[in-house]
């Protein structure tokens, strides 16, 4: 009963988060408010155990064993297990995919300070380690934790996935249509190999491995805390913005949009901005279909590396953390950024810092 609980729990919070999928049976699961997880599901909680827990029992009586990870407002200090990282590294990574209606997906990254960021993500974003290392420098650079887990919470699951076997048997099966994929896994700080320790959707791995099972078990604990409370956040460090060199400086802070490319074309011509000289002909076709365009003018010739968006009523473009080799074409002069955008009918444009720029 108890675990039946945990996973509706998990499957309403993953529903709050803003997944779209429809299963085997054709339930079309919408996306509600944020701030409400109270949605009937349309499936047996008995099936969705099988599918989160790999089809095998867990024992009710491992309940009051396990350290079950609290959400704190503070820093945790000394971080999680090694010692040979500079910086936080990531060490869980929830993830979700689905190409079924074009792509829609979000990402938890667990580090191991204890703090825990979500964020939806075009495809590309965060997509392997190098990736992954980027967006937790731009996620704490302009952006706080989606909350903070207790370390000895976070090191208990730690301790459970490093008792799984490399050679752990599992299998995986065809359990429904154009759910997509979510996964759970374990990067292992000590050897960096990637551990799978769920998947479910449309692929659903099944185990009757001890091990694997109790670790099973205390991420869906996890992933049930405090998931109802995220408020949406998008990152996107894999999209094509423009980033043009600019003579004048009579546009610096100016934020602007155009809902066809020819008035964009007209205004560039019109202000000195080069933009198609740095497009390649297939980049000018994307614009050329853009919904709207997005132009950011700023007074460096830092370029731009990513967005970010916040609640879907903020975008802020991202000056890039990469370091690049001096360009003698932005030396000295401004940076326009430019960008396509289809998702949203209006934007409220602010800076990295979130300082309006209207």
């Amino acid at each position: 009963m108890l675990r039946n609980k945990i996973v509706s729990g998990l499957m309403a919070a993953a529903m709050a988060m803003g997944i779209t999928a429809c299963g085997g049976d054709g339930v079309l699961f919408t996306e509600p408010p944020l701030d409400s997880v109270e949605q009937e599901t349309g499936n047996k909680a008995g099936d969705e155990t099988e599918k989160i827990y790999g089809g095998a029992d867990v024992p009710e009586d491992t309940t009051e064993e396990q350290t079950e990870p609290q959400v704190t407002g503070d820093k945790v200090s000394g971080g999680l297990i090694t010692d040979k990282a500079a910086e936080d590294y990531v060490v869980f990574l929830y993830e979700y995919g689905n190409m079924a209606w074009g792509y829609q997906g979000y990402k938890i990254l667990f580090l191991n300070n204890g703090d825990v960021y979500y964020f939806k993500n075009e495809i590309g974003t965060a997509s392997d380690q190098a990736g992954r290392d980027l967006a937790v420098k731009y996620l704490k650079e302009y952006s706080e934790p989606s909350f903070t887990l207790d370390i000895d919470g976070l090191r208990d699951l730690y301790e459970a996935c490093k008792m799984i076997a490399p050679d752990v048997k599992t299998t995986l099966e065809n359990t429904a249509n154009d759910m997509g994929s979510y996964e759970f896994k374990f990067l292992d700080p000590e050897t960096s190999e990637e551990v799978l320790i769920s998947k479910d959707g449309d692929w659903t791995m099944k185990t009757d491995d001890p091990a694997l099972i109790k670790a099973q078990d205390k991420a869906a604990k996890i992933l049930t805390k405090q998931l109802n409370t995220i408020k949406a956040r998008s990152l996107s460090l894999n999209t094509a913005i423009v980033n043009v060199p600019y003579g004048g400086k009579d546009l610096i802070g100016k934020n602007m949009s155009f809902d066809s490319y020819d008035k964009f074309k007209e205004f560039c011509q019109k202000n000195g901005i080069d933009a198609e000289s740095c497009m390649t002909e297939a980049l000018k076709k994307s614009y050329q279909q853009a919904k709207y365009i997005i132009v950011q003018v700023y007074d460096t010739n830092r370029r731009v590396g990513g967005y970010m968006t916040y609640d879907n009523k903020e975008l802020r473009f991202l000056p890039s953390l990469e370091e690049y080799e001096p360009d003698p074409a932005f030396e000295g002069k401004v940076t326009v950024a430019i960008m396509r955008c289809d998702m949203l009918e209006k934007y409220d444009y602010v800076n990295e810092n979130g300082n309006s720029w209207k």
